[in-house]
């Protein structure tokens, strides 16, 4: 599992009012600091990996190198406690400010790439959105099939969404320091969008909940941190 190293730093989290396909709840922006480095998987975990660490075969769509999909929350928290006693490293899924400022890589736009995307940037439906109007995708890739951002990740913006480790709240109005979200609710937070979604919903502040057992056989996945605080465990 290749990971990559995300170095600390503040950025402004959530989007601004007037950006295209914007939802409340990702506002009111606010300053976030993360004030450490932290691993995080260059793509999102694979098939080939899950099976790898579990013996488990959740091949929802064929090809080793494709996410892996079918997972609930509760169910990716089993496999990062294996994955962690296989590997003698703390692994968690990111905080959501943690994805959202390694998503950005450094950026202020909707997407890493720029105001809008296209197919060639990005795995989703290119049929409608803010996006170059392009054919429909329709289905799943392998990760790493289009360019990574700054930092060096693959497939932040589509292809699946994304758990998070957050319960799903308000965020808050002031400056905030390493974020873990609200100390209890009812949902966890997806991020990313996927390969069926409009461009609106693969933006960088994007952000949605469902519940922790909640699973999702084709458009959910997940990837991993290292050496990160594990916010609200199960």
């Amino acid at each position: 599992m290749e990971l990559v190293l995300i170095p600390k730093g503040t950025f402004t989290m959530g989007s601004a009012v007037g950006e295209a396909g914007r939802e409340e709840r990702e506002g009111p922006q606010h300053e976030v600091t993360i004030s450490q480095s932290f691993y995080m998987g260059k793509y999102t975990v694979t098939q080939e990996q899950y099976e790898a660490v579990t013996g488990d075969n959740l091949r929802n769509y064929e090809g080793p190198k494709k996410p892996v999909t079918g997972l609930s929350w509760n169910g990716v928290q089993e496999f990062c406690k294996k994955l962690s006693q296989k590997s003698g490293k703390p692994i968690a899924l990111p905080s959501e400010a943690q994805w959202e400022y390694a998503c950005r890589a450094g950026t202020a736009t909707p997407f890493y790439f720029g105001n809008t995307i296209s197919i060639n940037e990005v795995n989703y439906n290119g049929n409608y959105g803010n996006g170059t109007k392009t054919e429909f995708q329709s289905e799943i890739k392998d990760v790493g099939s289009f360019k990574p951002n700054k930092f060096g990740l693959f497939d932040m913006h589509g292809n699946v969404c994304q758990w998070c480790q957050d319960y799903y709240g308000e965020y808050p109005k002031a400056a905030t320091v390493d974020p873990l979200g609200p100390a209890q609710g009812t949902f966890r937070v997806l991020r990313g969008g996927s390969w069926s979604s409009i461009a609106g919903l693969c933006r960088s502040a994007y952000r949605d909940s469902y519940p922790p057992d909640a699973r999702f056989r084709g458009d959910v996945g997940f990837r991993v941190v290292v050496s990160t605080p594990t916010s609200n465990p199960p």
